[in-house]
């Protein structure tokens, strides 16, 4: 690249305190690029955005950054809408607190796009943070998502082993969507499908806001890219919020909620079958392991149906109403069966 391209870097905060300055560490040291910082303390209970902020104000003091500090948890897609307004770079990269990435990793991913006008984004290989195991193997977390008749999405090749972080299994190459524990978009695109409030619907407040992501590039045409070289680690649930019960209910509506918004009968009736199975099997797993998850979640899901439909008939009047890009991508079928989810790779429901 002769002329460095500037890219905005956007992390939200949650608690995690110990993993945001090794995030940070690989991030200022950045090659190739110029790079501007922006992190959003989403309320953090552990004051995450104080430590990032001292970090940086001691250690980079080159570095463009800056802070927004939120009073509550407003949830990872609000979180990050409200540093996208902020953003002055071409290219944004949405990236997890809990991930570390090689120093040329933006670069290789920029130079990709820079390549592909057709691509709104690009992933790397994302392994998992100390997954080595005795005999020295390395597991994948992401090779960017794919997604089943069932309607999971998953991250591919997750828990698959390599002996060496350079021994790629995929192929550089379009894929179904990208996770946002660690992605690089182009502006233009992200303006092009975005939702009044940003890139991201915050009614999903957690979980999903990226598979959303996919579904408004893919209907708008364009091409998510792979590439392996771009080598990053993620140390997965830093945050903790996983485990907080309200994230839990306000979440558990998410895999309905991304059906009705983008998705016809037409268009699953070929997979209604693996399609009801998987919710089924979703229900009586929350029932008997989260009940006021049970209980609560469909409430909420409910009180949120007048803002998906308002949302979709939008997105139909921008983008279309074609939804026969959707079938080639679909894969054989998988399930989440309870007590399985560490390996399955399947996001949250």
């Amino acid at each position: 690249m002769s002329e460095k391209a500037k890219v905005s870097v956007i992390i939200p905060l949650y608690r995690g305190k110990d993993s945001i300055m090794p995030c940070l560490h690989f991030l200022k040291k950045q090659e190739g690029v110029d790079i501007e910082i922006i992190l959003v303390d989403n309320g953090c209970p552990q004051d995450t955005g104080i430590w990032a902020s001292k970090y940086l104000r001691e250690t980079a003091k080159d570095t463009n950054w800056k802070l927004i500090d939120l009073p509550h948890n407003a949830g990872f897609a609000a979180g990050s809408n409200a540093a996208y307004a902020q953003a002055t770079g071409d290219f944004i990269c949405f990236m997890n607190q809990d991930v570390r990435v090689d120093y040329d990793f933006l670069k290789i991913l920029i130079g990709r796009l820079q390549a592909h006008p057709d691509w709104c984004g690009a992933c790397g290989t994302l392994y998992r943070w100390k997954s080595e195991t005795n005999n020295g193997e390395l597991e994948i977390d992401s090779t960017g998502h794919e997604i089943y008749r069932s309607r999971i999405v998953k991250n591919r090749g997750v828990g698959l082993k390599v002996r060496h972080r350079k021994d790629f299994i995929f192929r550089e190459g379009p894929v179904f969507g990208m996770s946002a524990a660690c992605s690089v978009y182009r502006r233009e695109a992200l303006e092009q499908v975005r939702e009044e409030e940003g890139p991201f619907d915050p009614d999903y407040f957690s979980y999903f806001e990226d598979v959303d992501l996919d579904y408004r590039m893919n209907r708008a045409g364009w091409v998510h890219g792979y590439v392996p070289e771009a080598v990053g680690f993620h140390e997965l649930a830093a945050s903790g919020g996983r485990r907080e019960i309200l994230i839990k209910i306000r979440a558990y509506g998410n895999r309905r909620r991304l059906l009705l918004k983008h998705e016809t009968f037409q268009s699953m009736d070929p997979d209604l079958l693996p399609i009801v199975a998987q919710d089924v099997i979703s229900m009586f797993r929350t029932l008997f392991t989260d009940p006021l998850v049970a209980i609560f979640g469909p409430l909420v899901f409910t009180m949120s149906l007048p803002s998906v439909m308002k949302r979709r008939n939008r997105l139909e009047e921008k983008l279309g109403v074609d939804r026969n890009w959707i079938w080639k991508w679909i894969k054989l079928d998988t399930f989440r069966l309870p007590g399985n989810s560490s390996k399955s790779g399947v996001l949250a429901d």
